[in-house]
């Protein structure tokens, strides 16, 4: 039991001590597995404007199958504060809309501004199966 509260210690440690920078591109952490949930930590920072003047950024494969046969899948925009929001639901964000949806393995996050350019270059996104 304390040799597995250690490691769950140094790999939630491991996590908070990546350095990213504003130029950062789309990153992936290592999976966190706690009982009956499964958190993985994201950065949001390729977007692609799709014909409706959407901004998506894909995350494809974070999901592991496996884990989200009945069971939840939320997604949380994180602040720089550490604050999260959960954004499976439009929220209001930087003068526009902000929100996630899931397929069975993908994440995608999706930013709508009108005509507006994107206000930000990257996000940090958390992502909790179960």
């Amino acid at each position: 039991m304390i040799i597995a509260n250690a490691l769950i210690i140094v790999t939630i440690s491991s996590c908070e001590k990546e350095n990213l920078s504003p130029g950062s591109t789309s990153g992936i952490t290592t999976p966190i597995t706690l009982p009956n949930t499964t958190t993985v930590n994201l950065v949001a920072g390729r977007w692609v404007k799709d014909a409706n003047g959407i901004y998506v950024n894909t995350f494809q494969g974070v999901i592991s199958p496996a884990n989200t046969s009945h069971r939840p899948v939320r997604i949380y925009l994180v602040s720089n504060y550490d604050k999260e929001v959960q954004i499976n639901n439009f929220i209001s964000f930087m003068g526009g809309e902000l929100w996630a949806t899931n397929t069975e393995t993908d994440v995608l996050i999706n930013y709508r501004s009108g005509n507006q350019p994107l206000p930000f270059s990257y996000l940090r996104v958390k992502v909790v199966v179960g």
